[in-house]
């Protein structure tokens, strides 16, 4: 399968903005014919991105080598990823309402499905808290609200609530004062950037203490046309958020934006990958692209 390459047509709202791409970059059309492309995450041990189509009930992979491979089918409505301190993917699961792991031998391990006795509502994305190691995951409850999302069923726990995953396994829920919570991303061991895609549609930070506990800072930024899905960060702190008209580039603080990468589909979805960790990979409701850029996705070493 070869690109197709489209002119990039960045939108700078900031002279440095440029700054952040090759000056012959090009947004590339990788794949298609998705319903509704998400959660990609890049895995290193692999050499690829692996992203969902959720309503397809399918995930997939773009390898660094230029092919477009089936991974899981059904992949039980599966969106959000991300990789755990081995390397190992981890799976939001909307269908099974869990937390899972792909072990080494391609076989699939439970993490968390329930918490207090009540089932859990639907993980939809997940991040690696830096230090500690633990899996952080926000739980709305699409695949329950949405049949084309999920298995549909009945919401048990009282509302929707960010979950911690220890790694001795202790399943916590230091956030619960969102409406919808959805794409979250560390932008350092003490502070959680976590967007909601509910009425109040902004991202919010939360400071983060070493017993996994978390105090709401403020709101950090909202984005226009659209909302924020989901977001990444760049090495130098930059804010990479997914909106209804591409991707949005903010400062660290989220009180400016830098720029714009237009789509022509609503985005839901971004990660940084490659083998250098410099090509931003986007899935845009039937699409997966792919941008180089200068910068590098935010790698926090343990």
């Amino acid at each position: 399968m070869c690109p197709m390459t489209t002119p990039s047509a960045l939108v700078p709202t900031d002279p440095s903005f440029a700054e952040l791409f090759p000056p012959d970059a090009e947004l590339e059309h990788l794949a298609g014919d998705f319903t509704w492309a998400e959660g990609p995450t890049y895995v290193a041990m692999r050499d690829r991105v692996v992203f969902s189509d959720v309503r397809q009930n399918r995930t997939w992979a773009w390898t660094d080598q230029g092919r477009l491979e089936p991974e899981e089918d059904p992949s039980h409505h599966q969106n959000g990823h991300c990789t755990d301190a081995d390397g190992l993917l981890i799976a939001c699961s909307h269908g099974e309402r869990a937390l899972l792991r792909q072990e080494s031998d391609g076989s699939w391990t439970t993490l968390a499905d329930s918490f207090e006795g009540k089932r859990l509502n639907s993980p939809n994305d997940v991040a690696l808290h830096p230090v500690d190691g633990s899996l952080w995951f926000t739980d709305p409850t699409y695949g329950i609200d949405k049949p084309e999302e999920g298995y549909g069923g009945t919401q048990e726990l009282e509302g929707r609530w960010v979950f911690r995953l220890d790694q001795d396994g202790t399943l916590t829920a230091p956030i619960r004062d969102r409406d919808k919570p959805n794409g979250l991303a560390f932008a350092s061991a003490d502070l959680l950037l976590l967007a909601d895609t509910g009425a109040d549609a902004a991202t919010h930070g939360y400071r983060i203490d070493a017993d996994g506990n978390a105090t709401y800072e403020r709101e950090w930024f909202r984005v226009d046309p659209g909302k924020t899905d989901g977001l990444r960060l760049d090495i130098e702190g930059r804010i990479w958020s997914s909106a209804a008209d591409g991707v949005h580039v903010l400062t660290a603080d989220g009180s400016a934006e830098l720029g714009r990468i237009p789509t022509p589909e609503v985005t839901a979805n971004l990660c940084f990958g490659g083998p250098y960790g410099t090509m931003l990979y986007i899935t845009a409701t039937s699409s997966l692209w792919r941008m180089p850029t200068r910068t590098r996705g935010l790698e926090l070493r343990r």
